[in-house]
């Protein structure tokens, strides 16, 4: 349902503002997205993709979360983005499918603080693509073609 000021209600739970495009992408919280694992849980038979989650997929999207990126590389062109913090290893609570998206970057990027937490908003296309591991989810979301803003 769209509301006076142009954003939508879903499920009378969530607002998402913007309209998925490359000008004003539609920004999304964490909350929304792990709410899929309501009805999608391949484990246990759950393999119900909500409607409010299909609908993203394809469309310019925004989130702000911690960064992981890979740790021997000079470059990089992917990243992790998540809910919460995690080095990889030890510090921080371990990611699940829900609340992390592999990000695809637009352009390499050089010289991030390796060993450092990370934070930033990431902008991209948004795709709801299950990774299953013998009906264990591994992976959920995607965004391609992103760009990072570290400068919240």
């Amino acid at each position: 349902m769209k509301l006076p000021d142009g954003a939508i209600s879903v499920d009378d739970a969530w607002t998402v503002r913007g309209s998925g495009s490359s000008e004003t992408p539609y920004e999304v919280s964490w909350e929304y997205l792990s709410s899929a694992q309501d009805t999608y849980t391949p484990r246990l038979g759950e393999k119900k993709i909500p409607a409010r989650i299909a609908f993203l997929s394809g469309k310019r999207v925004r989130i702000s979360g911690y960064l992981a990126f890979p740790l021997v590389a000079p470059t990089a062109s992917e990243c992790l983005v998540m809910l919460n913090q995690w080095d990889g290893c030890c510090i921080g609570i371990p990611p699940t499918p829900y609340d992390a998206i592999e990000v695809k970057l637009a352009t390499e990027l050089k010289g991030w603080k390796k060993h450092t937490i990370n934070f930033g908003a990431v902008e991209g296309t948004f795709k709801v693509e299950p990774y299953l591991v013998e009906n264990w989810l591994v992976g959920l979301y995607l965004i391609e073609n992103a760009k990072i803003n570290t400068e919240l």
